[in-house]
């Protein structure tokens, strides 16, 4: 697919689901792509998904670059997964360099990856490309803004990001680049709509430093659990902060925080505080040797992840730190849609122990989004002054609520798109030319695997209805024993198990006194026991046949 010389953007992913953000900018017959992340699933096993690359795979020789916006999971969390089927340079800033070059450590082909460092406000040249990384504040190290120029018409992506005056570690929104972006002219943005559907304030990283001292001040006689996003080192400094102020020491728990700690290490973000406080990191045997009173926790877990450092604490299963009555654990984080079950089972469990519970329900101030809210979103749109809108990171809520807002601030061009849609700009108009269902793909194992494989639909067929194994011995058109009969995730009392077992060998006799092929015969197997299933329990399990012919 050519763009013939007109601007094309096809969303990848990212829109109408949270995460795998993904998307493709062309122009004539080269492509660049912005982001490659992932969302999170909990089903089948599966874990973690990544987008669909189709597009991208049949564009493969054409792509000039992967540009990253920035390091968390939805923006950067699948480059290691599909990288091998785009083989293309990367751009990135330095912390999310780092944080890249952390997932790429245990490919035996890392050193084939291209990574290219660049600096805010450098411009990179790619084929017919432009781009530019504008500084933008964000909840973590190094995010930035793309200015991306072609002769078809100049796009801004946001990436995510807010204003804050006040980050306390890290960039503040680069105001005069982007007002002088403006002046030269945006002709399409790319806007994150994350909280597009509430009108909230939106604070800095300031008034929650004051926040937290506030309320972990009030807990002068327990020992208190911080638990946040391990990827907000901004946050993570501000508890080391209020540690030190309140006499406190600080241990660490979770292996995600300390990858973080390792990636700013190889930045100019560390400064000689910070690696202070890094120095000064208590081991878990050494808090807990402590009295409660002076010592503070920071741990992973504020999603209710079952395997996160939190998680474990709650059931117990941390070998070292046990948490009691003499426990505060403070969510100093938000609910990412989908996690809600998730986090009330853990706190949940938290409160069994005795544990005390402040989440940003009780005090509200202890958390802020690193995503801009409407007046925000109204000033980057008086800065950027552009033609036109495409919303994107978010669900149809969030998107639409975007669009309409928008119309009120004054911008009349606006197209809500799909991921999978192919949008072109001309003459100062988005027009969808083109749209291609988007299928996900898991991470299953070592495995990347399209959601709607053979493979996951084996398994959700088990999962709802059960699994059949049948395997018996033939020579000729007889069969030499009774056939070994396996039923699993289906309930049978002993008269049913001995109903199915004298079905199945009925239906394996009569098909092997036939002297079919054995390819027929196992179809047909298969297709009789499934049938006895389904009248026997209302249920179609998958069924495997194995035949073993004597010689």
């Amino acid at each position: 697919m050519k763009t013939n010389n007109n601007l094309t953007i096809i969303p990848i992913g990212g829109l109408e689901q949270i995460g795998a953000n993904c998307t493709m900018i062309g122009y004539g017959n080269e492509w660049i792509i912005v982001d490659l992340g992932i969302t999170f699933y909990d089903k089948l096993g599966i874990e973690v998904l990544t987008p669909d690359i189709t597009y991208i795979q049949e564009h493969q020789k054409d792509i000039k670059g992967i540009f990253v916006t920035h390091a968390h999971e939805d923006h950067i969390g699948a480059i290691h997964h599909l990288w091998q089927s785009i083989k293309c340079p990367i751009y990135l800033t330095e912390f999310p360099a780092e944080v890249l070059k952390q997932k790429l450590s245990e490919m035996r082909w890392k050193d084939e990856v291209p990574i290219n460092v660049v600096n805010r406000k450098q411009r990179i040249t790619v084929g017919s490309f432009e781009i530019e990384f504008v500084a933008i504040s964000h909840s973590i190290l190094g995010a930035c803004g793309l200015y991306i120029k072609t002769p078809g018409g100049n796009v801004f992506h946001t990436g995510d990001w807010k204003i804050d005056e006040t980050p306390l570690l890290g960039d503040k929104t680069d105001a005069e680049r982007l007002i002088e972006i403006g002046n030269e002219g945006v002709d399409c943005l790319l806007c994150d709509s994350t909280n597009m559907v509430t009108a909230s304030n939106i604070g800095s990283e300031a008034t929650v430093r004051d926040s937290l001292e506030q309320v972990i001040a009030k807990y002068e006689n327990k020992r208190i659990t911080v638990t946040c996003f391990s990827s907000n080192l901004a946050r993570i400094e501000t508890i080391f902060y209020i540690a030190r102020k309140l006499k406190r020491r600080v241990a660490v728990i979770g292996r995600s925080i300390y990858k973080m700690l390792d990636a700013i290490a190889e930045t100019s973000y560390y400064t000689p505080k910070f690696r202070e406080n890094v120095n000064s990191i208590l081991t878990d045997e050494e808090a807990m040797s402590m009295p409660a009173d002076k010592v503070l926790l920071i741990c992973t877990g504020s999603q209710g992840e079952s395997r996160s450092a939190l998680y474990r604490l709650a059931r117990g299963e941390n070998r070292v730190i046990k948490l009691s009555g003499d426990d505060v654990v403070l969510f100093s984080s938000k609910v990412i849609p989908g996690n809600e079950i998730g986090i009330r089972d853990l706190q949940n469990m938290l409160i069994r122990k005795g544990v005390e519970i402040v989440t940003v329900d009780t005090e509200a101030n202890i958390h802020v989004s690193g995503h801009a809210n409407r007046d925000m979103v109204k000033k980057m749109y008086e800065w950027l002054k552009p033609k036109t809108l495409m919303p994107v990171h978010g669900d149809a809520r969030m998107l639409y609520a975007q669009a309409e807002f928008a119309k009120t601030c004054g911008i009349s061009e606006i197209l809500v798109a799909e991921s999978g849609d192919v949008v072109c700009y001309s003459h100062d108009e988005l027009n969808k030319v083109d749209h291609r269902d988007m299928i996900f793909n898991a991470v299953d194992g070592s495995d990347v695997l399209p959601l709607n494989s053979l493979p996951l639909r084996d398994r959700a067929a088990m999962s709802y209805n059960g699994h059949v194994s049948v395997s018996f011995v033939i020579s000729g058109s007889e069969m030499v024993d009774e056939p070994e009969v396996s039923v699993q995730g289906i309930n049978l009392n002993k008269k049913m198990l001995n109903r199915v077992n004298s079905g199945i060998y009925q239906i394996v006799k009569n098909e092997v006194a036939k002297g079919s092929e054995p390819e027929i015969m196992r179809r047909e197997i298969t297709y009789s026991v499934k049938k006895l299933m389904t009248k026997f329990f209302n249920k179609r399990p998958l069924v495997a046949v194995h035949i073993h012919q004597c010689a």
